[in-house]
């Protein structure tokens, strides 16, 4: 009886260190199952070398989209410039047709010191401030610096570029006195060649305007007789008044 109690008791004491020696090993197990620090260093640094990649892949994103919008606003830019020379040029061939059918007119009011530039349906289109002879009054003879009124027509158009005039004020010849062009218009219908030379030109005093200070002529700031030059001819309508 008393050996059949000292084997249960080493039974029991042997089954208790079999339930701890597996607990251990089970433990250990476990230990041996969780990641090493390594590890985590390692998924550290592909984490790192990701946001590297993702943000040149947006840089590169970025630079390409850049360069696109630049591609298109150079495009549409140079759309916009070839669609307004071919519109410049339409509308300087209408005006080269129109003018050489004469179908513009040129109308001088002398009290307003403004030149209009009509069409044929005698609606402004232009219109330029103006410098007129010294004197007012209807012209009658050489040398009274007035302006002359009456219609006429244009009967040459000058490169004056070169020309030069000297005004009788001691300072001589002077360059530029009549601007890029000289319009000149037929008067001996009304002067009977008493008188001539009257024209619509530039000027070397482009700040004197709607004044009087010409010898008779009539002076546009050199701008405007260069386009006014582009609706006249040899034959168009010039009508002056006071």
């Amino acid at each position: 009886m008393k050996n059949n109690r000292k084997l249960a008791k080493i039974t029991v004491v042997l089954m208790a260190f079999l339930i701890l020696f597996s607990s251990l090993a089970i433990a250990g197990c476990k230990e041996e199952d969780k990641p090493k620090d390594n590890t985590k260093i390692t998924n550290q640094q592909k984490t790192s070398e990701q946001i590297a990649a993702e943000k040149k892949a947006k840089e590169e994103a970025e630079k390409k989209a850049k360069a696109e919008a630049e591609k298109k606003t150079k495009e549409a830019a140079e759309k916009a410039k070839k669609e307004a020379e071919e519109k410049a040029n339409k509308e300087k061939a209408i005006i080269k047709q129109n003018a050489d059918q004469k179908k513009y007119s040129v109308h001088i009011k002398k009290s307003a010191f403004t030149l209009y530039l009509l069409d044929n349906k005698n609606t402004v289109i232009k219109s330029y401030d103006c410098t007129l002879g010294k004197n007012p009054g209807q012209k009658t003879k050489r040398g009274d610096m007035k302006t002359p009124t009456g219609t006429f027509y244009v009967d040459e158009i000058c490169d004056s570029s070169g020309w030069t005039h000297d005004f009788g004020d001691g300072k001589g010849e002077i360059k530029g006195a009549y601007g890029p062009w000289f319009i000149s218009i037929n008067t001996d219908e009304m002067s009977k060649g008493a008188w001539g030379g009257i024209g619509i030109h530039g000027t070397h005093k482009p700040e004197l305007m709607r004044a009087r200070d010409s010898e008779g002529c009539i002076r546009l700031q050199n701008q405007n007789v260069e386009e006014l030059k582009q609706y006249v001819r040899v034959g168009t309508k010039v009508v002056i008044e006071e």
